[in-house]
């Protein structure tokens, strides 16, 4: 054969077979394209699996999901894949790279020369390049769908993109150091301050509030931690505060100079948060000073200091007075600074006491100083003694001796003349409801006139019309 015609014939068998280029020319024009053709049409079904240039190569195996970049594959990276239709997702079904090619020769003086004039083209020298271009394919977009990463990425996205550009990263957990429901009631006193911060921080339990300050004066009136003005006109033992850490017990007594009206005559500060050690302070004519029924302070001025240094009294004549130093009595003054940020100041004077009482709330705080929940309108006489009982009952008196009940011809005469019939009947059952079992007239009708008279802050003048 020329070479003319067997480039012919492997021409034609290029174009009957599809890969000619890889044919075998034969000895004879018709035998050399029948060969051709044959070998051509191999090619051809080789090429359809994969075959390029003059290789054939047998494929690696079925096709598997492999990461092509976003928006150019057909799904998403889940927990399992997800079809989320085309160019939507980061993954797609790619074939494997081809293994095992075989290269078929042409004859042997074409095979040649193609060999030839491919070593002569690899060998050219190649101009040096100026510009070096990289391009990395992250396996994430991190910038992608990041308003809604928690539920639309994928776990191992969030992960990648968290680790490598601090996206996607769970908030993390952590476990509680203390237990902020145990000791609740009495965290104040119960508490360490560690858990207290704690619990405050994270909770919001335990937290400590500012102090604010309780005043009784007088016959006696009261501004509550809130704001309030009830007043207690009636005789008996009361409380003052009441909760689970701090305790504050009065005697309210009338004097002949209130027209029978009730004053502070004695206080006694008690409670947990000092060990339920009883503070006892009476009126000058009393003499009561003591702690636990103990006389420790003995002598003015003085100070007293418990055992465990928790808390200090002190007795002078320093700090403001609430109302004014009745006429005929030296200020003489009691200071007890208690633990819980507590402060009670006792005014001492010949037949009555003032007092001031600063403290932050406790839980489940009531009592004359009223409830300490901000409002105001709570804190009235009647309400007050419908939460915490018109008057302390004998087994939870922290008081020494008994309360004196008196009930004056002026107030008698008050209560028919200005508490109406239909009053008087529904605060004698509200009374009745709140008092012991066995309570005496006198403590009822004592009762009844500060559910009649509490909010009235002149009710004393009021008594006097009736002397």
């Amino acid at each position: 054969l020329t070479s003319r015609s067997m480039a012919v014939r492997v021409a034609s068998a290029a174009h009957l077979g599809g890969c000619g280029r890889a044919a075998v020319g034969g000895g004879y024009d018709v035998g050399g394209t029948i060969a051709g053709a044959a070998m051509g049409g191999a090619a051809s079904a080789a090429a359809e699996e994969g075959c390029l240039g003059a290789a054939c190569c047998i494929q690696a195996g079925s096709p598997v999901v492999t990461y092509v970049g976003t928006g150019s594959g057909n799904y998403i990276q889940e927990t399992t894949y997800k079809y989320v239709g085309h160019g939507a997702g980061e993954f797609d079904i790619v074939p494997p790279k081809a293994v095992g090619c075989n290269w078929l020769f042409v004859g042997s003086g074409v095979g040649a020369v193609v060999l030839v004039a491919l070593l002569a083209v690899l060998s050219l020298p190649t101009p040096a390049s100026t510009t070096t271009v990289s391009t990395t394919v992250l396996p994430y977009d991190c910038s992608a769908g990041l308003t809604n990463w928690e539920s639309g990425w994928s776990i191992n996205k969030q992960a990648w993109c968290c680790e490598h550009v601090g996206r996607g990263c769970a908030a993390p957990t952590t476990s509680a150091s203390f237990d902020c429901n145990a000791g609740l009631q009495t965290w104040a006193a119960g508490w360490s301050e560690p858990k207290k911060a704690w619990c405050c921080q994270n909770i919001g339990k335990g937290c400590a509030t500012p102090a604010k300050t309780c005043k009784l004066w007088g016959d006696p009136h009261i501004i509550t931690f809130d704001g309030a003005n009830p007043s207690f006109y009636g005789d008996g033992d009361s409380w003052i505060v009441k909760s689970p850490t701090v305790q504050i017990q009065g005697r309210f007594e009338g004097t002949k100079y209130t027209e029978g009206l009730a004053a502070t005559n004695r206080i006694v500060v008690s409670g947990p948060f000092i060990k339920n050690h009883k503070i006892e302070i009476g009126t000058r004519e009393s003499g009561v000073l003591h702690v636990d029924l103990q006389p420790v302070i003995k002598s003015f001025p003085s100070s007293y200091t418990s055992m465990d240094g928790s808390y200090k009294l002190t007795y002078d004549d320093q700090g403001e007075v609430p109302d004014v130093i009745p006429e005929g009595n030296e200020k003489r003054v009691f200071h007890m600074d208690l633990p819980l940020d507590v402060h009670v100041t006792v005014f001492q004077w010949s037949n009555y006491l003032d007092v001031t009482i600063q403290m932050p709330a406790q839980l489940g705080q009531d009592g004359a100083c009223g409830n300490y929940n901000g409002v105001a309108a709570d804190d009235t006489t009647e309400r007050i003694m419908l939460r915490v009982g018109a008057e302390v009952t004998g087994g939870a008196s922290y008081l020494s001796g008994r309360a004196t009940i008196e009930f004056t011809p002026q107030m008698e005469k008050m209560l028919a003349a200005e508490c109406p019939e239909s009053r008087r009947v529904q605060v004698r059952g509200e009374c009745t409801n709140t008092l012991a079992r066995e309570t005496a007239e006198l403590d009822l009708k004592s009762c009844m006139f500060n559910m009649c008279f509490g909010d009235n802050p002149r009710a004393r003048q009021r008594a006097k019309a009736y002397a």
